[in-house]
């Protein structure tokens, strides 16, 4: 980390904001610098000197005269090309909120697209962990990127820092006009500025999503043909059937949230337990190995109880995560015994082992094994490449019910500009096979920024991870942005795509309700539980147009035909005499057929 040494007289104009569409003096409540001198000097510059360069640039046509410059290879990780603004120089209370903006435009980039790609964040200066971020594609032209951010607990002055990460690309990108003010407390987020966002493939009449609901109906649906007839064999002509679906086949998930909502008694509790099997029939339960985590007697009290909470409610599970390999997620007891390969390795089977023993009696339907390991790898530097596949043989061995799955990030996000990460991930997967790995599942987060990838690039992603021939779960979708409507539109294409390809078996998202998100402006739900146009796409889908309702009579034969989403269905017949029978029947892939008898 270094600073752009610059004098004086090139700092950019960073505090007046004038091209980003609003006049500093209008924005509500009070707004305060956040971090000082917020200039080119201050701008922290942090690349691999080898590929990265920063510059100051001039800048014409502008209210602004000067820009910081990235130049930029791409970089595995994306932050070893990033701008860093000085630590916060004053407090920031609970409940106050923060706003940056800033100018940013790409003036030369190896994308598909030909835009840029960056990710910008407010984080913890120590552990550097974001509290909101936003991702931009900017193209030529100068375009305007805003965070806002209500901070969930006081915060001492050092404690925050602003940063845009510029190694997603190869590219030339320009930033100007910072803006980065504390408004205070009470403020209606929805008074601010935010990024209004599209993406390829949103038009109404689009032909990607034409071609993939023509793939719904093919892969996802099948006839139902009950056959009603006497004890004898006479047919039953006349009677009125409903076949009404109670619970998809494909998983729709969520991930519930540590226990301080689920499991209160408390007026959201329970709405958040009533959505959670309203709208769901999966859910990802906690299991982290940290500090904070597993290694926390109470906290491991906690994660055993919504385990079990979700398994009596019916849902498919799934236990995330085994096995985060880097000093920075496992507890800190373990990175001392990187000095000793063989204790380490000792503590992490046995860890394995302990997990898989205890949560043994849940029958997880699937445990993501490792998590991130592309960019996590500090135990296997140690341990070889090689210890991956045995932790998948340890859990194996001890439960051999749940899928294992191995579960990486950037895949599908992004704009989709990830090939090397695609390629790398799938080489990984190919390696633990050949290892004799038991990995039967590919898990893909799709934490989506707002550089939103094309529906139809989606699609394109998938075909490429079909090749390893397992199925596909997109195991953390959510979707962060102010923008409502792009929300729910993408939300909706996002669902429509993974859904049409037949090598996926489920969506989960991660989270729902505004106040049990990792993420609030991605949530489904607004912290009072009004529904944003993001929750309406997916119960118009999940619970509407993909939920099939039937309705019919017999036919001279006794034969009701519909054809309806594979899942489990429960039927009711009224018979020609006024006798009301209802029965469940599971309606599975490749058609169901039954014959059932009533005396007349």
């Amino acid at each position: 980390m270094r600073h752009l040494a610059f004098s004086a007289a090139l700092a950019v104009a960073l505090s007046a904001g004038a091209a980003l569409g609003f006049d500093l003096s209008t924005l509500p409540g009070k707004p305060a610098p956040v971090f000082g001198d917020f200039s080119a000097e201050t701008i922290k510059t942090s690349g691999n000197t080898d590929k990265t360069a920063f510059a100051i640039v001039d800048v014409a046509g502008q209210p602004f005269t000067r820009a910081v410059q990235v130049t930029t290879e791409r970089t595995e990780p994306s932050w070893a090309a990033q701008l860093v603004s000085v630590n916060s120089t004053v407090p920031v209370l609970k409940g106050d909120t923060l706003f940056v903006a800033f100018m940013v435009r790409c003036t030369a980039a190896e994308t598909e697209s030909g835009c840029g790609d960056i990710q910008t964040f407010l984080q913890d200066s120590r552990t550097y962990e974001s509290f909101t971020s936003a991702n931009a594609a900017p193209g030529r032209e100068w375009k305007p990127v805003y965070l806002r951010f209500r901070v969930p607990w006081d915060t001492q002055p050092g404690r925050f820092q602003f940063v845009i990460h510029c190694g997603r690309a190869k590219q030339a990108v320009e930033v100007a006009d910072l803006v980065a003010v504390n408004l205070g407390p009470g403020i209606d987020a929805a008074a601010l500025p935010y990024n209004r966002i599209t993406y390829e493939g949103r038009e109404p009449d689009a032909a990607w999503r034409k071609r993939a609901l023509t793939r719904i109906e093919s892969i996802r649906k099948g006839e139902v043909s009950l056959r009603l007839e006497t004890p004898d064999g006479k047919p039953i002509p006349g009677a009125k059937v409903r076949a009404r679906m109670t619970r998809h086949l494909y998983q729709f998930g969520t991930f519930l949230d540590d226990g301080d909502t689920l499991l209160r008694e408390s007026a959201d509790g329970l709405k958040y337990r009533q959505t959670v099997t309203e709208l769901f029939n999966r859910a990802t339960c906690p299991l982290y190995w940290a500090d904070w985590g597993w290694e926390n007697p109470e906290r491991r009290m906690v994660f055993i109880a919504i385990a079990q909470w979700a398994k009596s409610n019916g849902l498919h599970t799934r236990g995330h995560c085994l096995v985060w390999p880097s000093w920075r997620w496992l507890p800190k007891a373990v990175e001392p015994l990187k000095g000793t390969p063989a204790a380490l390795k000792a503590t992490i089977d046995n860890h394995l082992a302990e997990v898989a023993t205890l949560m043994r009696p849940i029958r997880f339907d699937t445990y993501d094994v490792v998590n991130e390991p592309r960019v996590n790898h500090d135990v296997q530097d140690l341990l070889g490449q090689q210890e991956m596949a045995n932790w998948f043989k340890i859990v194996r061995k001890i439960d051999p019910h749940p899928k294992l799955c191995l579960n990486e990030y950037s895949i599908i996000a992004g704009g989709g500009n990830t090939d090397a990460e695609i390629e790398t991930y799938m080489k990984q997967v190919r390696t633990l096979i050949d290892l004799g790995a038991p990995v039967e599942v590919l898990g893909v987060q799709c934490h989506i920024g707002e550089n939103l990838t094309p529906p139809e690039k989606i699609v394109a992603i998938l075909d490429r991870l079909a090749d390893l021939r397992l199925p596909i779960h997109a195991t953390e979708f959510d979707i962060a942005t102010d923008d409502w409507d792009a929300q729910g539109d993408y939300l909706r294409d996002f669902l429509i795509a993974f859904f049409s390809h037949p090598s996926t078996e489920s969506i989960t998202q991660w989270g729902f309700w505004e106040k049990a998100h990792w993420i609030p402006r991605a949530a489904l739900f607004t912290k009072d539980w009004t529904p944003k146009p993001a929750a309406k796409a997916y119960t118009g889908l999940v619970n509407g147009e993909w939920k099939t309702d039937a309705t019919g009579e017999t036919n001279a034969q006794g034969s009701f035909r519909t054809r309806g989403f594979y899942g489990d269905y429960e039927v009711t017949v009224t018979l020609p005499g006024g006798r009301t029978v209802t029965r469940m029947i599971a309606h599975k892939q490749n058609g169901t057929t039954a014959t059932w008898q009533f005396e007349p």
